[in-house]
């Protein structure tokens, strides 16, 4: 067989066998995305607001954990104080944060004086502290739908103390289990006895106009 016609006779094989495998390539990728963004999903912990829980060593060696998320009705769940959750940032929508939920709804708050946010070289104030000072001075009560939530490193976290109870709908997630490192895989370190500061007062669930109003005055400068 001359060479030309054994060239196109092995490029229309190939390309057969690309458009024969193609559907399965396509549904196998769309199973893929869909379990990612609907079921589980793994991610990184970068940055230390989370320490010693998470990432513990991230400060000075850069080491993060992995950890699995159930994904699934996210934004329906039920959620207790002590979870973690990886949820969108009211304040950065870009931004995928994860803390710690310290009240759900109905609760009333009392913020911890230790995570006023200050710079950490001269104490000075920062815009976050505004919404700080904001809620400390009426014990706030977590709205319908909202969780109030923290990181473990009260130095290092941006959270409900800056940026009010967050909307269960902007959750993606809770977390499962840590996968990475192999020391620490299948642990659940955020069920070792962690205790927040903030003082927690349960409450029944009421609609609170003036909760959302100031959220929004906060969150908009």
């Amino acid at each position: 067989m001359p060479i030309a016609a054994y060239t196109s006779s092995l490029a229309r094989n190939i390309t057969r066998r690309i458009f024969a495998s193609l559907p399965l390539v396509l549904f196998t990728t769309s199973g893929v995305i869909f379990i990612n963004d609907n079921v589980i999903e793994t991610s990184w912990i970068t940055g230390g607001s989370m320490s010693p829980t998470l990432s513990p060593d991230y400060e000075t060696t850069r080491k993060r954990d992995l950890v699995l998320w159930n994904k699934w009705s996210a934004n329906t769940a039920r959620y207790e104080p002590g979870d973690v959750i990886l949820f969108r940032s009211p304040h950065d929508p870009e931004t995928v944060a994860v803390k710690r939920v310290i009240g759900t709804e109905g609760d009333s708050i009392t913020l911890d004086p230790r995570r006023r946010p200050s710079r950490r070289r001269d104490a000075a104030d920062l815009p976050e502290s505004r919404g700080w000072d904001a809620w400390a001075g009426r014990v706030p009560t977590v709205p319908d739908g909202h969780l109030w939530v923290e990181g473990d490193f009260w130095r290092r976290s941006r959270d409900s103390n800056w940026y009010g109870p967050i909307s269960k709908s902007l959750v993606q997630g809770k977390a499962v289990a840590v996968v990475w490192p192999l020391s620490r895989f299948g642990t659940r370190p955020w069920e070792d006895g962690y205790t927040s500061k903030t003082k927690v007062k349960p409450g029944v669930i009421e609609k609170e106009e003036d909760t959302a109003g100031l959220v929004k005055a906060i969150r908009h400068g």
